[in-house]
């Protein structure tokens, strides 16, 4: 059986130099680049591509191929967290979805996020359709909404009591939700391995949303992400299968949960019903998601 990959929760790992330098320009270019006349950004078009053609012509070199790269799944991947949005349809952010800043430092070229807001593992199997068999590399996240994540939010938010009514209903559902996750995580990551047949399948999973201690409620969805990760590793793991990872991204959330001083979750108590509370914002989609899969080398290969 291959395991998915493990990494020792008493070793912090250095992010890589350019990584953490180019992470940070990104983010800090949102405002910018949301502020900039489309008429005044570098051409992407046939312009440059003449201009990169005619440099690589003068120095006899040229830069190596991307290699296609999708991504699929839920709001994690859509980067719902990290506004202003594409659409509103699929929440997904226009400039910071981890996605977007992951491929900005490696030789993968995003061809297409298709990851939708309250997408469940059958929706994102439906995101196959369509997709490149080229396709070197695809990332998701799935898995919470098919777990109840939101209901029990929804019922434990004005009473975090676990042994109260709702939240007791929520997270006894919650729990046999996640029974019956299992397999379909794994008929999922088998899907898209087989739909994909050259690209290494990277899974990821979910942070802790809150800082240990700062509010009961905290803790019980802690707990509940942790459960779920662990449904999730063990899917992985019981594909077999070389070319389906898991890429653990709860170490570089450590320390960064609602309550923290430099939060990577969103979430403005001004309006508990905005549509990216509890999701990664701009610095989590960077520091927490793409960091993830520089410091597990998934974008070197």
């Amino acid at each position: 059986m291959v395991r998915p990959m493990m990494k020792n929760p008493h070793v912090r790992r250095g992010l890589p130099s350019r990584l953490g330098a180019l992470a940070l320009i990104s983010t800090a270019l949102v405002v910018g680049l949301a502020a900039t006349p489309a008429a005044a950004l570098p051409s992407t078009g046939a312009g440059a591509a003449a201009s990169s053609a005619a440099s690589a012509v003068s120095t006899g070199w040229s830069p190596p191929a991307a290699r296609g790269y999708v991504a699929l799944g839920d709001s994690f991947t859509a980067g719902q967290g990290a506004p202003p949005y594409r659409s509103d349809d699929c929440k997904q952010s226009r400039y910071t979805s981890y996605p977007t800043v992951a491929a900005l430092f490696s030789l993968y070229r995003l061809t297409e996020n298709r990851a939708c807001s309250g997408a469940t593992v059958a929706a994102t199997g439906a995101q196959l359709v369509g997709v490149s068999p080229d396709t070197k590399l695809v990332t998701l996240t799935v898995g919470g909404i098919d777990a109840g994540s939101n209901e029990v939010l929804g019922a434990c938010a004005l009473n975090p009591d676990p042994n109260a009514e709702p939240c007791k209903s929520a997270l006894a559902l919650s729990a046999a939700k996640l029974a019956a996750l299992g397999p379909q995580l794994v008929g999922l990551y088998t899907t898209i391995a087989a739909t994909l047949p050259n690209a290494k399948v990277v899974v990821m999973n979910y942070p802790r949303l809150f800082n240990p201690g700062v509010t009961p409620l905290g803790d019980l969805v802690n707990q509940s992400s942790d459960a779920l990760n662990a449904v999730i590793a063990g899917a992985v793991a019981a594909t077999a299968n070389p070319r389906v990872a898991l890429v653990d991204v709860t170490q570089e959330f450590a320390g960064h949960g609602i309550g923290a001083r430099l939060p990577y979750i969103s979430f403005d108590p001004a309006n508990v019903l905005a549509s990216a509370n509890f999701h990664p914002n701009a610095l989590g989609n960077a520091f927490g998601y793409a960091r993830a899969l520089a410091n597990d080398r998934v974008l070197s290969r």
